[in-house]
């Protein structure tokens, strides 16, 4: 699920996401998973993401819709929490690529994870937080599944190959047994005919 707060702002630009002055200001998802305003991807020289250097197609390009934020979190929010809020919701942006350390992700999964907890006990608060949370740590098992299985494959690949070779090995070796039992027989059998 990918949450977006509604003080968000651009990386390029650094402008925040508008909805009401039109399209050109309002975020938009490419391939990689980054989002920035549509302006600022138009001015892309080369259509890589300025984050992590992705190609990505202007046409592919998805326009990104934020909801209205609810007049009780407005009220409640304090302004320090909701910006610290976003500086933990960019961290995890920024550690969910697939090069980023189990060290640097357990950080600041922990850092995030203390943070909420010492926030309010509501369970609704801090929503895109929770939920970037969530889907950071639903990244980083399958990751690491997908890891274990491709151990697990390179492990397979090489006892088979290993098995082939001795699969191979043990043929040639029946075929020079079997050659030279030939030849023993053929031996046997000359010197019997005389």
């Amino acid at each position: 699920m990918l949450v977006i707060h509604p003080a968000s702002c651009c990386d390029v630009c650094l402008d925040p996401y508008s909805i009401p002055s039109g399209p050109a200001h309002s975020p938009h998802a490419i391939a990689c998973g980054h989002i920035f305003c549509l302006r600022c991807l138009r001015s892309l020289s080369l259509n890589a993401c300025p984050l992590c250097r992705e190609p990505f197609k202007l046409e592919r390009v998805k326009k990104l819709y934020l909801a209205n934020p609810s007049k009780r979190d407005s009220v409640e929010q304090d302004p320090t929490d909701d910006r610290h809020a976003s500086l933990l919701l960019h961290h995890m942006s920024l550690v969910s690529s697939d090069d980023t350390s189990d060290a640097e992700v357990a950080k600041v999964i922990t850092e995030v994870q203390e943070w909420l907890k010492d926030q309010s006990g509501d369970p609704n608060s801090n929503i895109p937080l929770r939920a970037a949370l969530a889907s950071l740590q639903r990244i980083k098992v399958l990751q690491d599944q997908s890891e274990r299985e491709k151990a697990e494959c390179s492990r397979l690949r090489e006892k088979l190959r290993t098995q082939k070779l001795y699969a191979d090995l043990d043929s040639k070796i029946s075929r020079v047994v079997e050659e030279g039992l030939l030849s023993r027989i053929q031996k046997i059998e000359n010197e019997h005919a005389l």
